[in-house]
């Protein structure tokens, strides 16, 4: 824990402008274990979730002069706890380097801590580029690893120049395929985004949904992060009318409930170990608008953790009904597995084995809908990709 905590400036509660939550016991902040120059986090301490901040962004090698991590904790501590049986810790600031690299490293080492412990991490603030640091913790545990990147663009170079550091995807699949199982790109807006860039991913079978796709059926993108191992959430994503604090933010994008309704659906992941939430300026901030927004769907995240259900890996075949269904373009049957407590719906794909290290199959989440098209004889889109994904 020691190791841990030299890579974090503590909180400091004096410099709180609002300190209601000290008096308030049903506050989060209340109810937090603090990492406080007076206080610091022990050996013995149980902790489920860490969650701490970061102020470095690409615009910029140096700290913002508007502390934004401050604003949103303040606003994050003023909020009632989702359940008095959660233990999360809040370590304070991630001690920046001397650029984004290096502070890239410092959060790859601490995350990789934290996930030694099984302890789950939330990250908060800082430039997107970060999850690259996610990712190669996650790379010590898992060589099939699922992102979750949620963005009005996609960080993704199709030219022939040099890859610039935003461009971080185009780095996890030219140098991560090794550890890399599926890519999605949720919330997109087509007007940004290249034909080019969906052709890559369409080539590497990674899964991308529109604005208007997500909205056609919201609750459809619910399986896409139950299968995720990272959640990286930039607050552009959300229009700016929502969520003022962005360098170039964009009239159209997610509403506030929407961006809150995605950050629940990771929550509730169990296979799900890192959510972070990026790219907030908060000198651009209007009230305190965007703070709150990105303090209320950490809430939300919090509420779906706390709603787990840990079906994932050792539980899914027990709990759940099986069902076989036979497509006429198909030589097999494609088994469905349906949760007896949660309704939640997985689909069976089994692969063409092509040498030794290859899955015979893989079990991807996937909705009632899914098994409905089968059973109407059509192959289910998720079936699909997968298949050729493992072919």
């Amino acid at each position: 824990m020691v190791e841990l905590l030299n890579f974090f400036e503590p909180v400091e509660l004096n410099q709180f402008e609002d300190t209601s939550f000290i008096n308030d016991s049903s506050s989060i902040g209340n109810n937090l274990i603090i990492n406080s120059p007076t206080k610091p986090i022990t050996e013995n301490t149980r902790i489920e979730l860490a969650f701490f901040t970061v102020n470095q962004y690409l615009q910029s090698e140096n700290p913002r002069k508007v502390n934004s991590p401050q604003i949103i904790r303040e606003e994050f501590y003023r909020l009632k706890k989702t359940s008095s049986g959660l233990h999360i810790a809040d370590f304070g600031n991630l001690r920046l380097g001397k650029n984004i690299n290096e502070t890239i490293f410092a959060l790859q080492e601490v995350s990789a801590l934290f996930l030694h412990q099984n302890i789950k991490v939330i990250i908060i603030g800082g430039s997107q580029l970060l999850t690259s640091g996610s990712f190669n913790a996650l790379k010590e545990f898992e060589n099939n690893i699922n992102l979750v990147h949620i963005d009005s663009r996609i960080d993704l170079s199709v030219t022939n120049e040099s890859v610039k550091e935003c461009h971080y995807l185009n780095r996890l699949i030219e140098n991560e395929a090794a550890y890399l199982y599926n890519i999605t790109c949720v919330g997109y807006q087509s007007y940004f985004v290249d034909a080019k860039q969906l052709k890559i991913l369409d080539e590497n079978y990674f899964e991308h949904y529109r604005l208007g796709t997500l909205r056609t059926n919201f609750s459809n993108i619910e399986p896409v992060f139950r299968d995720a191992d990272i959640v990286s959430f930039d607050i552009s994503s959300v229009r700016v009318s929502e969520a003022p604090a962005q360098f170039d933010g964009s009239p159209n994008g997610l509403y506030a409930d929407e961006a809150c309704r995605l950050a629940r659906y990771a929550g509730i992941s169990d296979r799900l170990r890192i959510f972070g939430i990026y790219n907030i300026e908060c000198q651009y901030d209007n009230n305190r608008q965007t703070a709150k927004l990105v303090a209320q769907a950490t809430w939300y995240f919090l509420d779906g953790y706390k709603h787990r259900n840990h079906n994932y890996k050792n539980n899914l075949k027990e709990n759940c009904i099986k069902y076989e269904v036979q497509i006429d373009e198909i030589d097999f049957p494609i088994v469905f597995l349906k949760n007896n407590h949660s309704n939640q719906w997985w689909i069976n794909v089994k692969g063409i084995k092509t040498d030794d290290k290859a899955p015979e199959s893989v079990f991807v989440s996937c909705t009632e809908a899914d098994y409905s098209m089968a059973c109407l004889n059509e192959i289910p889109e998720r079936w699909w990709i997968n298949f050729k994904k493992m072919k």
